[in-house]
């Protein structure tokens, strides 16, 4: 049936994750993107890592445009004429002093849908503190949650409010573009990292607005409770217990053999620890193998904690195609693949990201430009750094 957003087109001005990885998500459902990037280095990604590149940025199309320059501001608002979607990442007023800003847009296509990804959202008395995700997450409580009791917090591998901003810029945006098609009308977006991780803290929030309020290494999320927790095992591995329902919990106490711990699953204070502690002792004596031979077959929410290249070649990762692969000029690129799965929906695959400008041409072509005319604009300097 192929993609759900084939001919969508989207102009993308963000750099590094939230926005690219919002426009992957747009992109791998079939939307067109084309990256405009300033002429000198492009998206910040390219110097980082090339695998991290083409991972956020496969079925892109790149267009270098200097939007300080007047002749390239003037060929991206012709783009615009064009297009379904804008999206920014600057900080707040960065594109109105560019003078590509949701109403200069919106005078050459009014049907424009633009969104704005920032770290505080496009007012507030943080508007213009520069942050990146770990500096969005400790102010959200998200870092301040994430250790043990009385020790420092641990910095999480994952980039949340990059990651969380994207996606709920993507939500956004083809929300906007359902809405268009009754009211044939565009609209602007503010999408903030800083609300994105409030709204990701829904489980602690609504406990502690409650007035149930607890620590690092308390809640339920974070090593609390007997039942939702990690436990280390004779071979120096892990295995999580995510035993949230009583008949769960009740049938793993009774497989171990710990009966009495039956009643302490959502245990706190010192009931939790000495629990916790008894279950840790346990577990120490057969290694995470054993313990999900025993617990596994019952159907229990037990898993292995695995690392991550052990996690994408599991037998279930395998079969769901996790990793894709591309090949390019001999050599083999293997990326997380698109998680969004239909059984009328095309899969996009693995690509590479494009190469500075790659698509200059083809894109202002495709805007009935000719060669003299793109000629005039490379003269004005607006291709240049």
């Amino acid at each position: 049936m192929g993609l759900m957003l084939e001919g969508v087109r989207i102009l993308d001005l963000s750099m590094n994750l939230p926005g690219p990885y919002c426009t992957m998500l747009l992109s791998d459902l079939g939307a067109d993107v084309i990256k405009i990037e300033e002429p000198r280095m492009g998206d910040q990604a390219r110097i980082l890592s090339q695998s991290f590149f083409s991972q956020l940025n496969r079925g892109k199309r790149s267009v270098k445009l200097n939007l300080k320059n007047n002749a390239g501001r003037e060929a991206f608002l012709s783009l615009a004429q064009n297009c379904d979607v804008i999206l920014e990442s600057f900080r707040p007023g960065v594109v109105k002093r560019l003078g590509v800003d949701y109403d200069e847009v919106k005078k050459v296509n009014e049907r424009i849908i633009y969104c704005s990804i920032s770290g505080f959202g496009q007012d507030g008395p943080w508007r213009d503190v520069p942050a990146h995700d770990l500096n969005i997450i400790s102010m959200t409580g998200i870092q301040y949650m994430n250790g043990v009791k009385g020790g420092s917090p641990a910095l999480p591998p994952v980039l949340i409010a990059d990651t969380s901003s994207g996606t709920l810029a993507a939500l956004a945006i083809v929300s906007a573009l359902w809405q268009r098609t009754a009211k044939n009308k565009g609209q602007y977006l503010d999408i903030s990292m800083y609300e994105s991780c409030f709204s990701w803290q829904h489980f602690n929030a609504s406990l502690h607005l409650a007035g149930v309020e607890y620590g690092a290494g308390e809640g339920m999320l974070s090593g609390g409770v007997p039942c939702y927790n990690l436990y280390q095992t004779a071979d120096g591995k892990n295995i999580s217990i995510g035993a949230v329902e009583p008949h769960f919990w009740e049938a793993i106490c009774r497989l171990i053999h710990k009966e009495h711990l039956v009643d302490m699953q959502f245990a706190v204070g010192e009931e939790a620890l000495r629990a916790k502690n008894e279950l840790r002792e346990l577990f120490l004596t057969k290694t995470a193998g054993q313990w999900m031979e025993i617990l596994g077959p019952a159907g229990l929410c037990v898993a292995p904690v695995l690392p991550l290249m052990e996690s994408v070649e599991h037998p279930q990762a395998r079969h769901r195609n996790v990793l894709v692969s591309a090949e390019l000029e001999g050599v083999k690129l293997r990326q997380i693949n698109c998680p969004i799965k239909g059984r009328e929906l095309d899969q996009p695959g693995a690509g590479y990201g494009p190469g500075l400008g790659d698509h200059n041409a083809e894109v202002f072509r495709e805007i009935g430009m000719d060669q003299v005319e793109m000629e005039k604009l490379k003269e004005s300097g607006a291709f240049n750094p």
